[in-house]
């Protein structure tokens, strides 16, 4: 297996996701930071046109997306596919619609975090509906974890518990929402993060780069 590289953030949820991936089926990797993420040059991102992260690099191949990221790096672990449980392995309607409303969560949430946070805009109708809209998710897939957990295979590792996972973690550490109210998804979060994949990737920012600390 060539040398694998993850093209992202130690911030970002999305890269984290790929990260746990690796670490659970035991792949080395290195990671690549991007240091601009308000850049048009898709150069920065590893190619991609959208201007997004994270990407995977393996030789010559570039994989854009963290879902897509982690369909290759199952490919490079033995038997590395059929241990994970994939979004398009959920048979229930209960299965499908928690995928569906975690990953519209953890996009909500880029887009919480860029308006509030990072741009420090006022709010707007637009993003109280988007704030409404990630609490709400939140609160659903607590409301339903007993049907969602009995979906979810034990002895696999579940793309939907890695994502869920980072989207919690990442909540403390650049928007701050009282979790209090939803004890299954704080249990949840609490127990994953003594497995030595989540101890290995934890949230921090990236050191600039050497130029960008000189110029300081």
């Amino acid at each position: 297996m060539s040398h694998l590289e993850i093209i992202g953030r130690q911030s970002s949820h999305y890269t984290r996701q790929v990260r746990l991936l690796a670490h659970e089926l035991g792949i080395e990797y290195t990671l690549q930071p991007i240091h601009d993420l308000m850049s048009e040059d898709p150069a920065v991102f590893a190619g991609n046109p959208a201007l997004k992260l994270p990407a995977l690099r393996q030789g010559d191949t570039v994989i854009w997306g963290s879902l897509n990221a982690c369909r290759w790096l199952a490919r490079q672990a033995d038997d590395g596919v059929a241990r994970v449980f994939w979004p398009e392995q959920a048979a229930s309607a209960l299965a499908m619609n928690a995928h569906e409303v975690l990953a519209h969560a953890m996009a909500v949430q880029v887009e919480v975090v860029f308006h509030e946070i990072v741009s420090k805009r006022p709010p707007d109708p637009a993003s109280r509906k988007r704030r409404t809209s990630l609490i709400q998710s939140l609160a659903w897939l607590d409301r339903h974890w007993d049907g969602i957990r009995a979906e979810l295979p034990p002895t696999k590792i579940a793309i939907f518990d890695l994502g869920l996972f980072s989207l919690l973690e990442h909540l403390p550490f650049r928007n701050p929402i009282d979790l209090s109210s939803m004890p299954r998804l704080t249990a949840f979060a609490a127990a994953f993060a003594a497995r030595p994949s989540a101890q290995a990737t934890p949230y921090r920012f990236d050191a600039p780069p050497p130029e960008a600390a000189t110029q300081r």
